[in-house]
């Protein structure tokens, strides 16, 4: 990262890096390294579980911040709001017929398989809020194959879209 001397107390917003409290503009640099992996500095300030996940075959990083309830109609698309799409890859998921987790039922999660957005901040169709899709995989499917929505939508394999929503 290159960074330019400390900014001015009368410049209101800009491209900053933060350090400490300390502003300092922001050079440009490349979004992604070589091995397709997010270009990110990030300090962690408030202990926040992180998680890697895909965007069109590169690992990208995302923060959880919970799940929202929202409105759907009958074919599981919500109502008054913008989502995006996450993949959760899984051998098995159980959804009763709000679309919702049975139970305490988790997904039977494959271990070792990064989820998978279908955007990143800066697309139109990028929002913090999304909602789950659970891609069912056999048993002898190899962690980190699918690595995109498109992978996932052209697998194949059989996926089941909830109404389950997080930040």
């Amino acid at each position: 990262m290159t960074s330019e001397p400390r900014v001015p107390l009368n410049e209101e917003e800009g491209v900053w890096s933060v350090s400490e409290g300390d502003l300092s503009r922001q050079g440009p640099h490349e979004t992604f390294r070589p091995d397709g992996t997010e270009n990110l500095t990030y300090n962690n300030p408030y202990a926040l579980e992180i998680e890697r996940v895909w965007f069109d075959g590169r690992i990208v990083y995302a923060v959880e911040s919970g799940e929202v309830e929202l409105e759907f109609d009958e074919q599981r698309v919500v109502r008054g709001n913008t989502v995006a799409q996450e993949y959760q890859i899984v051998y098995a998921v159980a959804l009763d017929e709000r679309g919702k987790l049975q139970g305490e039922t988790e997904p039977e999660r494959v271990a070792g398989q990064f989820n998978i957005y279908d955007s990143v901040p800066g697309m139109a169709t990028y929002s913090p809020l999304w909602q789950f899709n659970y891609v069912i995989v056999p048993r002898d499917y190899t962690p980190n194959t699918l690595r995109s929505e498109a992978d996932c939508l052209g697998s194949g394999y059989r996926i089941e879209k909830s109404t389950i929503v997080e930040n």
